[in-house]
């Protein structure tokens, strides 16, 4: 297995961003799902994922924004970088060497994407490019807004799946 298995209980876990403004997942109000997605700024796998991320994080509109954390394996400084880069608008977290969290989740190749349930619940995992992860996150999301899933892969003639 590379990664928890979907119905676990995601583990509790409180992270930064780079200025320092705390998350806590157990603090996570609202009756909507989170994504986290763990990476590494130089994996070119992430560098491929993340924009259509932020098409997921943007593609209900300004008043509806899903939740959705990035979770870096970097310092500070390339964690902004990427998210300077890719115009990340959902918050980016650090998870600082020796990455407790990262081992918490069991993620051994990036990006891993992790769909968590208002219960706290893993209903999604995967790793890689994986438009069937985003899609399932996509349709939660939609759910959950009352809203229409984002296209998010029109015409894009990527793969289906590539690896991290």
């Amino acid at each position: 297995m590379d990664h928890l298995p979907e119905g676990t209980l995601a583990p509790d876990f409180e992270l930064s961003t780079a200025d320092g403004s705390p998350f806590r997942l157990s603090e996570h109000a609202g009756d909507r799902p989170v994504l986290l997605a763990f990476y590494k700024s130089a994996c070119p796998t992430c560098q491929l994922t993340f924009p259509f991320i932020e098409r997921l994080f943007g593609g209900f509109g300004p008043e509806a924004r899903p939740a959705i954390w990035g979770i870096s394996q970097d310092e500070a400084g390339p964690t902004r970088d990427f998210a300077e880069r890719f115009g990340l608008g959902f918050p980016v977290l650090i998870d600082a060497h020796p990455y407790p969290v990262s081992v918490d989740y069991e993620v051994r190749y990036v990006p891993t994407v992790y769909l968590i349930d208002p219960g706290r619940r893993i209903r999604m995992a995967d790793f890689g490019f994986s438009k069937p992860a985003l899609r399932s996150a996509a349709d939660a999301f939609a759910r959950s807004l009352d809203r229409t899933a984002p296209d998010l892969f029109a015409g894009d003639g990527l793969p289906e799946r590539r690896p991290g």
